[in-house]
């Protein structure tokens, strides 16, 4: 499924941004339509000032009389329909010399004719403070009017001529204005949001060019600090949207900007709509995909790999493989089938193998075993019958003493291998066996005077420690039980063999005569014996403490090693 995810995610990343492009695709077409209805706006503006001052013109141009001017603005007034709120001549001292008259009565948009005139008389001063400039805009009484300005020499009525200030000022096309509301891109489109034209500067509230009354006021105290912010760092072009209003900044008349504000229109919210059924199409596909994914992979991977794993280990325990998986699996779960047949054949073939040769290597190491058993046993059995054909006490007591010890040996082997395999020591059974040997084998010599005490813990014992520690008692005993009881005298010999902490200790003691290594004759003879037991300590890498007084004691202290049980 992680790997389904992985391959998905990328055409899913991909079909989304496709819709979300389209989407902002869409959606950008708000900022153009009001990008576009702003432009035409302005360009109306200057048509209407380019109007304005081709009027004042053409009154230059036909040589204006003080006595003829009132007549001659009445009839531009009626050519242009009645769209000057005043027209007025101006000399040199701002004293106005002559106008058009009354405002119409009709024309509601000119306001007060005291507003008009005062705008009128004070174009002296605006010409003062900006000769360069020819037209301004004006805010009177919260309305937007346009104030054109031409210097003209005019005739007074002495006939003679004098400069003067020709005057207009007009209301900027509105609400009412149905040349503006009848222009191409402010047409109602269909499917397209409506446009609000609003004029904006820094010294007054926007005024509404077009309103619709469909659309609410869009002035928020967001977008007005975006608005001035825009114009204080002077900048004319801006766009932005805040929730679904879309506004456009854009340069209007010297101070003043003209901002096209819009809302989501219909194909904007379709599109919107349709991103979102798209990102939820694509959601839906991919959980289908993916369930669909996940059936199909249980149905045909996963249950089959684990009846695989469970005939695996049915093979285990019982020996029979037989997965049993249904006919309609991909082509490498068959294969994978008859692999693991054919492996677990191979491996019934290869381990019935091991078992015959593991058989018969066991039956090979029971006749060596029982071999060297018989062996041992055959030479302690001719050791003994040479020792009775000589007639020589000491030299048939040294053939006594090596058959001894092979018969240690021998009875050590048939407790270390039993049944032909390497087998853990019982120690305490060994050494009770063994020293009943040796008894009964001196038997001749003590005649039941002395007597045998065992205390034996179960020691771990390793077979190279086993070969040492049983000569060492045969040797110690055999010594024992021939020279500590002279003169039949009667005693007991002890054997003890106890754990301390990492160490073993092994003392064999009597309550014999001990001996004196000053002694010509037993000091040879112990002196042997000693050589021995000193040899079988060193080998179990243990120390001797040896000591002599009523009765002799031999302590052996030896490490006690890991033995490793192999079974026969």
């Amino acid at each position: 499924m992680a790997l389904i995810i992985c391959t998905s995610l990328p055409l899913a990343s991909v079909a989304g941004g496709l819709a979300w492009h389209a989407y902002l695709a869409t959606s950008d077409n708000a900022y153009e339509r009001t990008q576009v209805d702003a432009i035409d706006a302005r360009h109306e503006i200057v048509g209407e000032i380019e109007q304005a001052r081709t009027a004042l013109e053409t009154l230059s141009d036909i040589g204006l009389h003080e006595d003829i001017a009132e007549r001659a603005f009445q009839l531009v007034q009626s050519v242009s329909q009645q769209r000057f709120c005043l027209i007025a001549l101006l000399d040199s001292s701002g004293k106005i010399v002559s106008s058009s008259g009354e405002t119409s009565a009709r024309d509601m948009s000119c306001g007060s004719e005291a507003s008009t005139r005062h705008a009128a008389l004070d174009s002296l001063r605006a010409r003062e403070e900006d000769p360069a400039s020819h037209t301004d805009i004006l805010f009177l009484g919260g309305h937007p009017y346009i104030r054109t300005l031409l210097d003209i020499t005019y005739t007074t009525g002495e006939g003679g001529r004098a400069p003067g200030l020709l005057v207009s000022v007009k209301p900027m096309v509105g609400l009412d204005d149905d040349r503006f509301r009848s222009a191409r891109h402010f047409e109602e489109r269909p499917g397209a949001g409506l446009t609000d034209l609003w004029l904006y500067s820094h010294s007054t509230t926007p005024l509404p060019l077009t309103q619709h009354p469909g659309l609410p006021t869009p002035w928020s105290a967001e977008a007005l600090t975006r608005l001035d912010r825009d114009l204080s760092a002077h900048r004319r072009v801006d766009r932005f949207r805040l929730g679904m209003t879309y506004y456009t900044l854009a340069p209007g008349y010297g101070p003043v900007s003209i901002v096209a504000v819009s809302r989501r229109s219909e194909e904007e919210t379709r599109a919107l709509h349709l991103f979102l059924a798209r990102v939820l199409l694509i959601v839906l596909i991919l959980m289908i995909e993916l369930l669909l994914v996940a059936l199909a992979a249980r149905r045909y991977l996963v249950e089959p790999l684990e009846k695989l794993a469970s005939s695996v280990a049915d093979w285990r325990r019982h020996g029979v493989f037989q997965p049993d998986l249904p006919r309609a699996l991909p082509l490498e779960i068959r294969q994978m089938e008859r692999a693991f047949s054919r492996a677990t054949r191979r491996l019934d073939r290869h381990e019935a193998r091991l078992q015959r040769a593991a058989k018969q290597q066991d039956l090979l190491i029971r006749e060596i075993h029982h071999r060297v058993k018989n062996n041992l046993q055959i030479v302690a059995s001719l050791l003994n019958l040479q020792a009775n054909r000589i007639r020589l006490p000491e030299a048939k007591e040294e053939f006594h003493l090596v058959r001894d010890r092979v018969r240690s040996l021998a009875t050590l082997h048939r407790y270390l291998y039993p049944e032909g395999g390497l087998s853990a020591l019982d120690i305490r059974a060994f050494l009770e066996e063994l020293s009943s040997q040796i008894f009964t084998a001196n038997n001749r010599i003590n005649k039941g005077r002395v007597s045998l005490s065992l205390d034996v813990d179960q020691v771990p014992v390793t077979p190279d420690q086993a070969v040492p520690i049983a000569l060492i008692v045969t040797e110690i005993l055999t010594n024992a039980l021939r020279y500590a009881f002279p003169d039949e005298r009667e005693g007991r010999v002890r054997v003890s063999l106890h754990r301390s902490d990492d160490n073993a200790v092994l003392t064999l003691e009597d309550n014999g005569v001990g001996f004196d290594d000053s002694s010509p004759v037993m000091g040879k003879r112990e002196g042997i014996g000693l050589q021995l037991v000193r040899g079988f300590a060193r080998q179990l890498d243990g120390t001797l403490e040896i000591e002599s007084g009523q009765g002799t004691r031999y302590r052996i202290v030896f490490a006690v090693q890991v033995v490793r049980r192999h079974l026969a």
